[in-house]
């Protein structure tokens, strides 16, 4: 992808990080000439003050320096009097203060804003710059800013950011109302972007409570743990039945498969008396294989973490020289609560991962990486640690353990046939692997699924015993966000998703899609704004069904409750915001595929009753009898349900391409800024970025498709025309295998709780495309359900 020619403020703020002053000058004076954004022209100016003073021109910094203090704007007027003050500090023989009202303070240096809010006619938020991982030192231009003094603001910068927008028919964000981040409509908008230094984060550091009360039931949410009992028993049997549906049917086949063939050999003999035969086996056999993997979990597990990750134990004396205070925590904990000390062992991946499983408190593990505890300090792993304890003790780690060993075993399938297809270079021999790698991975997801309930369920219950050990809730706070930042920093080095990190994804601290995104933007802008979606959506615990994780920002909003009822400081701050009114009736456009299953129901009764109406009258001659008790119907209407609400949606979901809206190269964060957006609230848009995900056979259903912008990353989705399944036929190239390339992609943003772009359109930059088909797959599937439909209706009549 071809350069961008630097803007002459941009070459001005270089020059002026270079020490070049004079060239700094002729680039900004240039500006601020020929430049009608009051935004930039402001910028231009703060930078004409530092490149006066580099070259002594006292005088007419201290006079542009005046000018600004007469800006409207009042944090322009607070860097000016700073600069003011400090110019005549330091210059006191050069120039006569002509105010001197000008407060006194012990600033020096060139003190830019770290955050500049618009003028009355514009909105100004965070530019967020290319993406690049910690090892790898960010190349900035411009000014060096001190460090913001508002505590309020979370995190604090030591390099302004700003980006002017020019909006049309934007609704105020409430969390624009804070100064902290921009207004976002959840309306498309054309937007301009200027780019400026980048966005550095720095920890609060907020401290721990040295006494301090239990905290209340009802604080954060409510405690109960009944209701975390009701949910393992009902996810209990969410896995039992599939579970045993499967292995009864597998169990079935095979020996019906093994007696013919005895039969055939006249190694057997059938006995008509026993209707049965060997197949009264199938249901002690299937209960004796869900009793075998409920006892063997913890070695199981072990065993494929040592086979993917090489699995090590780690002594309590090591964890110790990391983090002492963990060390003591394990210890103490343990012996007040009467368990075994668990064992612990160590992941040696870069990822920072921090698990517990097992079937029993006697042979607990506790896993954590190397990457999580080099990233985080003595109390935050102390904490961390904490919070596995705290599964320990409520009981909820055998159950997760149980289910996610369940969805391995199939995910072991899919990454040995990949991994084989990949490695071969017969096409049979890749598409059949490809095959059964694809039925593998889905049998993965449909065992995951069950136990999403219980993973998000117990999270706030060992976040609050965590803190009531420590009373330290800041550092689980900064534990998660580490965590998250670790996570992205990850996937974009690797280029991918781990093996790892997907398929433990349920057990770890966070989830991994919302990691991905979260800890992409940490680094870039402040994350309060952001974060407003997670705890403020009207709707969000209906959009958080297929998450494995509560969502970050309401896990982190109680955290700083607890911290603010201990009389904390807070790590973060979040906005003090009522949550906004949701629409029913967008939610209602938003459920339709589902809430058509209702809708079917209904048509089906309603044929139901007026079958019985005309049995009852005896209206033979309408011949409408038969609907009266006809299953027929009620299956049927329902599969027409769902294809009514499929196109009903389908619209809105995915709107005409010729919309005049489209934007191109917006900022992720501006995106995601509205509380009350809804994935319905479509946005159209070209992006331009690196692909990352799985290179192959490997990712054949597009299951690790990530787009990597300068603003962050986001999730992919990609359908041929006959959805998942199709992908495997697709023709080549297959978005696969552009992976690592400089693509732009025109699609259709979604914001729930994990954000994505349905892709219609993914080019490269020597010109190869791949067209998707979200909106011809979606009309298919409507069709399909339709006729189904009608067909079981006109079979059973």
């Amino acid at each position: 992808m071809a350069s961008v020619p630097e803007s002459p403020l941009e070459a001005g703020l270089t020059a002026l990080k270079q020490k070049d002053y004079l060239s700094a000058i002729a680039h900004l004076e240039s500006v601020c000439q020929n430049e009608l954004s009051e935004t930039i022209l402001l910028k231009a100016q703060m930078g004409l003050v530092a490149a006066y003073e580099g070259v002594n021109d006292i005088e007419k910094a201290f006079n542009l320096t005046q000018q600004l203090r007469e800006s409207t704007n009042s944090k322009v007027q607070e860097w000016a009097v700073k600069m003011l003050d400090y110019l005549a500090n330091n210059y006191p023989q050069q120039i006569k203060p002509k105010n001197p009202s000008v407060p006194q303070n012990s600033d020096s240096g060139f003190v830019p804003l770290d955050k500049l809010p618009p003028p009355s006619t514009q909105r100004i938020s965070a530019n967020l710059p290319n993406i690049t991982p910690k090892s790898t030192p960010q190349t900035v231009t411009g000014f060096t800013p001190i460090e913001s003094s508002k505590k309020s603001e979370l995190p604090q910068t030591k390099e302004s950011v700003v980006q002017s927008n020019k909006q049309q028919s934007s609704p105020v964000n409430p969390a624009a109302k804070t100064g902290i981040f921009p207004n976002q409509s959840v309306n498309n908008t054309q937007q301009e972007e200027v780019k400026f230094p980048a966005y550095q984060p720095e920890w609060k550091q907020a401290g721990r409570a040295k006494k301090w009360q239990k905290l209340p039931v009802n604080l954060g949410f409510r405690f109960d743990l009944t209701q975390l009992w009701g949910v393992q028993i009902i996810s209990a049997i969410a896995i039992i039945i599939p579970l045993f549906w499967i292995i009864s049917n597998t169990a079935s086949f095979l020996i019906g498969k093994i007696n013919d063939i005895f039969l055939k050999l006249r190694l057997y003999y059938l006995d008509e008396s026993d209707p049965y035969g060997s197949l009264r086996y199938v249901t002690p056999i299937a209960v004796i294989i869900i009793i075998g993997l409920i006892v063997a979990t913890p070695w199981l597990i072990d065993m494929l973490l040592k086979l993917i990750s090489g699995l090590e134990p780690i002594p309590l004396t090591s964890i110790g020289e990391t983090s002492p205070e963990a060390s003591r925590i394990v210890q103490r904990v343990c012996r007040e609560r009467k368990l075994a000390i668990p064992q612990l062992f160590v992941l040696p991946d870069s990822v920072p991962l921090v698990f517990t499983y097992g079937n029993s408190r006697i042979n607990a593990r506790i896993v954590v990486s190397r990457g999580l505890l080099e990233q985080l300090t003595d109390e935050e792993i102390a904490i961390i640690y904490a919070t596995q304890l705290g599964h320990l003790i409520y009981w909820d780690f055998a159950l997760m353990s149980w289910g996610v060993l369940i969805s391995l075993l199939p995910y072991v399938v899919y990454y040995q046939f990949s991994q084989s297809a990949d490695n071969s270079e017969n096409a049979i021999v890749r598409f059949i692997g490809g095959a059964i790698a694809a039925l593998a991975y889905g049998l993965y997801w449909c065992f995951r699924w069950p136990i999403l309930w219980l993973s998000r369920a117990r999270i706030n219950f060992s976040d609050r015993l965590a803190c009531e050990i420590t009373g330290n809730p800041n550092a689980l706070t900064r534990a998660l966000l580490k965590t998250c930042i670790g996570i992205a920093e990850n996937i974009q080095k690797q280029r991918e998703t781990s093996y790892l990190l997907e398929s433990f994804s349920p057990l770890n601290i966070v989830g991994t899609q919302q990691a991905m995104t979260i800890g992409s933007l940490y680094p870039l802008t402040p994350l309060e704004p952001i974060l407003t979606w997670d705890y403020l959506n009207h709707y969000r615990r209906w959009l958080t069904i297929n998450n494995s994780h509560l969502l970050l920002g309401e896990r982190l909003r109680i955290l700083n409750r607890y911290a603010q009822y201990w009389k904390l400081e807070t790590e973060l701050n979040f906005l003090n915001e009522p949550a906004p009114k949701g629409k029913i009736s967008k939610f209602l456009l938003q459920g339709l595929p589902y809430f058509g299953i209702f809708l079917g129901l209904a048509l089906g009764g309603t044929l139901w009753l007026i079958g019985g109406i005309s049995h009852r009258l005896k209206l033979k001659q309408f011949l409408l009898d038969w609907m009266w008790g006809d299953w027929s119907l009620i299956y049927g209407c329902l599969l027409i349900g769902i294809s009514l609400g499929i196109l009903f949606r389908l619209n809105a979901f995915f709107p005409d391409r010729k919309t005049p809206s489209q934007q191109k190269s917006p900022n992720l964060p501006q995106l995601l800024t509205n509380p009350a957006t809804l994935p319905i609230d479509t946005q159209q848009i070209t992006w331009e970025g690196k692909l990352l995900g799985r290179y192959g056979v490997s990712n054949w259903l597009c299951q690790d498709l990530i787009l990597q912008t300068t603003t962050g990353l986001i999730k992919l989705h990609h359908f041929s025309w006959f959805g998942p399944l199709g992908n495997l036929f697709s023709p080549p190239p297959r978005p696969s295998e552009m992976v690592n390339r400089q693509i732009t992609i025109k699609g259709w943003f979604h914001r729930s709780a994990t954000p994505w772009l349905d892709v219609r359109t993914l080019r490269t930059q020597t010109g190869a495309t791949i067209h998707s088909s979200h909106p011809t797959w979606s009309f298919i599937l409507a069709l399909a359900a339709a006729l189904l439909g009608a067909y079981i209706i006109y079979q059973g009549g």
